[in-house]
């Protein structure tokens, strides 16, 4: 019996996001081998907490480090491209946090390198690896609901505005539409694909990114997606599916949700799927099987899907008119 080879990871930006990876990670058929921080207090306490077997005070000994085998990218979203640069010309396999990049030239850039170098290269988009969503998405393609006329997605919470904060600088690529945003666009991409037309309004922070964002997906076959953004109110965050023959509920939080409803003919009923952990396991096994398989992509979330969301953030953002320093 052949002895399945343990994958060591990296993980580069201790914050809060990589923490609940870790977390997850710790469960998985993976290691946590090393974290890097700028910080080297909490890249210790980060190494620490984890088992990591070394933490490194910068990011260039994370990437050298010969016995990684893929690495985690959890940095603000205007260090991904470069950050991911970095880690794939050192010959390391990528999965970077979601935005994967801030615009569609630093995707394609991205995506040339990772071809160049015969590396893993995926966007961490954790929620289309969860079972309920994979579950539903199956019904919609077998027609449960019949044809899709609308779907609705939002996501919103409050926070206090400061101009320094990632969430509100331009130059950390800030605003509701890349943090948050993408979850709704993610949802309507998935499950109706590239649409036809968009429209999108926004109220716009003092710092030029936006505070919140409205946007309108049109289809070629007439239905419509109508998402909604915000880091200045909390919001429901669900997504209803309407179809010609039913509806599908994603109930708050959606993005990370182990259950959905689909009612049909008056008669709702719960569907229960459950997931691993925070739900981060199952992107993080699905990212070990893809390297245990010699595959440098994902057949999930294919970089051909991760450059669609970017385009259409790319369009949106021409509309609401904020604009990144690359």
């Amino acid at each position: 019996m052949t002895t399945k080879r343990t994958i060591n990871w990296g993980i580069l930006g201790c914050g809060k996001i990589a923490r609940k990876f870790a977390l997850d990670l710790s469960l998985s058929d993976g290691r946590l081998y090393a974290c890097a921080s700028s910080n080297p207090v909490r890249a210790k306490a980060f190494a620490s907490e984890f088992g990591a077997s070394e933490w490194f005070d910068n990011y260039e000994s994370l990437v050298k480090c010969i016995e990684i085998d893929v690495i985690y990218i959890a940095t603000p979203h205007s260090f991904h491209h470069d950050h991911s640069i970095l880690c794939i010309q050192h010959g390391k396999h990528v999965l970077c946090e979601k935005p994967i990049a801030i615009n569609v030239s630093q995707l394609e850039n991205m995506m040339i390198v990772s071809r160049q170098n015969n590396v893993f290269l995926m966007e961490a988009m954790w929620t289309a690896f969860l079972p309920a969503i994979i579950d539903l998405q199956k019904k919609v393609v077998s027609g449960a609901i019949g044809q899709i006329r609308h779907l609705s997605a939002d996501f919103g919470f409050q926070t206090v505005y400061n101009p320094k904060s990632r969430l509100f600088d331009p130059a950390l690529a800030g605003g509701s539409l890349l943090d948050v945003g993408i979850y709704p666009l993610f949802i309507a991409l998935l499950l109706m694909g590239v649409p036809e037309s968009i429209e999108a309004k926004a109220t716009i922070a003092p710092t030029g990114v936006d505070s919140d964002c409205t946007v309108l997906l049109s289809y070629t076959n007439g239905a419509t997606a109508s998402l909604y953004s915000s880091i200045a109110c909390h919001t429901d965050t669900k997504c209803e599916i309407y179809g010609t023959a039913g509806k599908i509920t994603i109930p708050g939080r959606f993005h990370e949700q182990d259950h959905y409803f689909l009612k049909k003919d008056d008669h709702e009923k719960q569907i229960h799927c459950s997931k691993t952990g925070l739900g981060y396991w199952h992107e993080t096994n699905h990212v070990i099987e893809c390297l245990l398989s010699s595959k440098n992509e994902s057949d999930i979330i294919p970089l051909d899907f991760s450059l669609k969301m970017i385009k259409m953030m790319d369009e949106i953002r021409e509309i609401i008119g904020v604009k990144y320093a690359s």
